[in-house]
C-alpha cells in the first residue's frame, strides 16, 4: 500500500527527477472480486482512502561493497525521508544523481554544506570572502534510479538539509 506519488524535483534546477510514492504497509487479498476484500498485514504509516495498491515485489538481495565513484560527480540533496527539513546520522535522503550520472549501489559520497560569505570591516575597508564548503559527513547509496538515488547518512557532524552538496569523498 502506497500513498499517492509526489514529484521529486531538483531544488536548484527544478528538473523533474521522478515520482516518489510513500510506502505505508502491506495487505493480503482475503476475498477476490470487484470490489475485493483486503486484510492489512503490516502498517508503517496511516492508510487512508485514495491510497494505492501495487503487487508486492519479491525480496531483493541487498549485498553492497562500499566504494568511491570513479570520475568527478557533483550533486545535491533533494529530499529527506520521513523528516520535514533536516536529517542526521542513519536518516535516508534522496540525491539528484542517478544511473545516468554513473551512480551505482554501494557508492560512498561526501556531504558538504555551503557556507555564507564572511564580511570584515578592517580600518574602514570592507571586504567580503566566500567561505569554502565544509565537509559534514558521508552517505552510502543503496537504491539507484535514472535521475535520482537514495542514500543513508553514515556519518554526520551536523544536520543535513536540502541543497547540501554531495561528491567524491
Amino acid at each position: 500500500v502506497y500513498h499517492r506519488a509526489e514529484a521529486l524535483k531538483d531544488p536548484v534546477t527544478g528538473e523533474l527527477l521522478g515520482y516518489e510514492a510513500a510506502y505505508l504497509g502491506t495487505a493480503h487479498v482475503t476475498q477476490e472480486g470487484k470490489p475485493a476484500t483486503l486484510a492489512i498485514t503490516t502498517i508503517d504509516h496511516e492508510i487512508a482512502t485514495g491510497d494505492r495498491l501495487l503487487p508486492a515485489a519479491g525480496q531483493a538481495s541487498m549485498s553492497f561493497v562500499p566504494h568511491a565513484p570513479e570520475g568527478k560527480l557533483s550533486g545535491r540533496v533533494v529530499k529527506m525521508h520521513d523528516t520535514l527539513e533536516y536529517a542526521g546520522k542513519y536518516n535516508i535522503l534522496a540525491i539528484n544523481l542517478g544511473s545516468r550520472a554513473g551512480i551505482e549501489p554501494g557508492h560512498v559520497l561526501a556531504l558538504y554544506r555551503s557556507r555564507d560569505k564572511a564580511r570584515y570591516d578592517l580600518d574602514g575597508k570592507k571586504e567580503e570572502f566566500t567561505l569554502p564548503e565544509e565537509r559534514i559527513g558521508l552517505i552510502f547509496v543503496f537504491r539507484v534510479f535514472e535521475r535520482a538515488s537514495y542514500a543513508i547518512v553514515m556519518e554526520s557532524s551536523g544536520v543535513v538539509k536540502v541543497t547540501d552538496s554531495v561528491r567524491q569523498p
